[in-house]
């Protein structure tokens, strides 16, 4: 009886030996695949506290294509993941909100030296420019008049009252250089006060790179104006002059303001649809605890 006593005992030793000696290989064969991982993870930290998302969301993805095998550190880099964008996402939109009011800031400054005009009943967008442009201001003069809408797309528009030439092109030199715009987007001829009037207008990203030519050009400015069988030419004045260059810098503004609002919209519908994603993860990490205490 003894014996056998002594021999269950015995069994019960090796039993309980060996299955801490299991536990131990398996603890130690997990740390071996779940350490390298999480040394990683440490840098990601690092690097999340650091601001230097673009670096953290490259370590994360490093865990996942060299330790694939380590699912708890995986899990937890994930989480990081999230964090790590969701503090991307509102340093964004802490960014454009700022550029968006500085170039606000920067619009209304400028458009103190501007005419707003909009005619409800044929456009939907509003127009400014300088009043020495002003159509009634020019009546009798040929002149190249420049325009900005409030999306910052500018136009330049030709005038020119003498005898019908039928011009289609207008050619711009300074010295020996000139360039040349004919893809007029609207078109018109008649009477204005008696007097017979043509006039072409060009969008700015459509012109032959007439209203940059003139907003750069070091001298006086030619216009000729180019028919079929006439042509026209004339010096442009030096306020027109000025003027082009004061759209062209009104309409960076105007296209910059543009670009930051959908920018900052993009990035509040991100910041938005992550957080809601966190709010949806606790929610279910919640309703899962529960369940598992009622168990």
């Amino acid at each position: 009886m003894l014996y056998l006593n002594m021999t269950f005992a015995m069994k019960k030793t090796i039993y309980i030996a060996a299955l801490l000696l299991g536990v131990g290989l398996l603890c130690s064969c997990e740390n071996s695949v779940e350490q390298p991982a999480k040394n990683v993870l440490a840098v990601v930290q690092s690097e999340y506290e650091a601001g230097n998302y673009n670096k953290a969301k490259a370590l994360i993805d490093s865990i996942k294509s060299a330790h694939p095998k380590a699912y708890k550190t995986l899990r937890e880099a994930e989480a990081m993941r999230r964090k790590v964008l969701l503090k991307e996402k509102e340093r964004d939109v802490a960014y454009f909100e700022k550029e968006l009011k500085e170039l606000e800031a920067r619009r209304d400054a400028m458009l103190s030296a501007f005419e707003y005009s909009k005619n409800a009943k044929y456009q939907d967008v509003g127009v400014y420019s300088l009043p020495s442009q002003a159509i009634s201001a020019n009546v009798f003069n040929n002149y190249l008049r420049a325009t900005v809408n409030e999306y910052g797309e500018a136009f330049i528009t030709s005038y020119y009252r003498g005898k019908r030439i039928g011009y289609k092109e207008v050619k711009v030199g300074c010295g020996d250089v000139y360039v040349t715009a004919s893809n007029s987007i609207y078109s018109w001829s008649g009477k204005e006060y008696g007097v017979y009037v043509e006039r072409r207008d060009f969008k700015h990203s459509d012109d032959g790179g007439m209203m940059d030519f003139i907003a750069s050009a070091q001298g006086s400015v030619t216009v000729e104006l180019i028919g079929d069988d006439s042509k026209f030419s004339y010096e442009l004045r030096q306020a027109d002059v000025e003027a082009i260059a004061k759209v062209l810098e009104l309409s960076d503004v105007l296209r910059s303001i543009v670009e930051c609002r959908d920018m900052l919209d993009t990035a509040r519908f991100s910041l938005d649809f992550l957080l809601k994603g966190e709010q949806r993860l606790q929610k279910d990490s919640v309703t899962m605890n529960g369940e598992g205490l009622r168990d």
